[in-house]
């Protein structure tokens, strides 16, 4: 949550389309620098970049850092029409239209790198480059194919790693997460070993929370870092971060839309994917060669870790590569 996270720097609006957002709002200070756009994921909120707003915001970049919708201290409608991504692609552009930003360099992770896949085909010229961290772009219009997914993670991975998607797709789920919400954020942020066995497999999530299991906290996690996430999720829930789900893959909806609204789903910015070290065993198979696929200008970067949060666990190499890919140097 931006008031959380960085209070003096946290900005709330009410936008044209009557939603409220939250969000961390950085101008640069630097004239020949240009602004960040940072997209997070689930079940995170514009905290979980702050070692890139920190980083960024100091060598005179400006950083843009919304909570996105149902996350944090922006609007968490129980329906799940607002969550089309066409919609919320509308509203982050009316936060950088507030902002009198007229370009960024994108950077989305998880669920955000999906949404910024979209944003950027609604909005080109918003666009100076796109940078996906974890995974990478997947083209808007085009319906989930859960069937895909499951043989390629059994083939890749050894495991279905839809698995977890199962129990998010549920109406009621995110009471689940509510009502276990220690041992929920454990272990999706805990050792990939764990969440190799206990968050991806079907089945498995669930049983994990009904026993109140716990996962170890990684080394990257501090204490002041772990109570700051629990303020923010004590406030916000997880009905909003689960409707993403459940209005996406459950519904898909908005993407027949989608597929009208953008024939050309080539990638015309500079791109660059960042994944997890290649000795990972919860990296999403195929990413780097999907994005190529599309991308005119793609570089593909790995971490020395192998976990999902490598904005936060690699903070610095994420931090380098982010930087050099911005000004040219990859």
């Amino acid at each position: 949550m931006a008031t959380i996270g960085f209070s003096a720097n946290a900005k709330s609006i009410n936008l044209p389309s009557g939603t409220a957002y939250t969000y961390v709002y950085f101008p640069k200070t630097d004239p020949s620098k240009y602004t960040l756009l940072f997209l997070h994921g689930f079940p995170s909120s514009s905290y979980d970049w702050l070692h890139q707003i920190s980083y960024f915001s100091s060598k005179g970049y400006g950083v843009l850092a919304p909570d996105l919708l149902g996350y944090g201290g922006t609007d968490k409608p129980d329906a799940l029409e607002p969550y089309v991504f066409k919609t919320m692609a509308a509203d982050i552009d009316a936060l950088l239209e507030v902002e009198n930003i007229e370009q960024v360099h994108a950077v989305g992770h998880d669920f955000g790198s999906i949404f910024l896949s979209t944003f950027i085909k609604y909005y080109p010229s918003r666009i100076l480059s796109s940078a996906f961290l974890v995974v990478g772009y997947l083209p808007p219009g085009k319906v989930f194919d859960a069937e895909l997914a499951r043989k390629m993670s059994e083939e890749l991975l050894g495991f279905d790693k839809r698995g977890y998607r199962q129990l998010l797709l549920k109406d009621e789920s995110w009471k689940l997460l509510e009502d276990h919400a220690e041992s929920f954020f454990t272990l999706a942020y805990g050792p990939e070993n764990t969440t190799a066995m206990s968050f991806y497999p079907p089945g498995k999530l669930e049983e994990f929370l009904k026993t109140n299991r716990t996962a170890a906290y990684p080394p990257w996690m501090t204490p002041e870092y772990k109570q700051t996430r629990d303020r923010i999720f004590a406030s916000g829930g997880y009905r909003g971060p689960t409707n993403w789900y459940r209005s996406r893959f459950g519904q898909s909806l908005g993407v027949q839309q989608e597929a009208k609204d953008i024939p050309d789903l080539r990638l015309h910015c500079r791109t660059l994917l960042i994944q997890p070290n290649h000795a990972s065993i919860v990296a999403i198979p195929g990413m780097a060669e999907l994005t190529r696929a599309y991308a005119e200008q793609c570089i593909v970067k790995e971490v020395s870790t192998t976990g999902h949060w490598v904005q936060l666990e690699a903070r610095n190499e994420v931090n380098e590569m982010l930087e050099k890919f911005i000004e040219g140097g990859l």
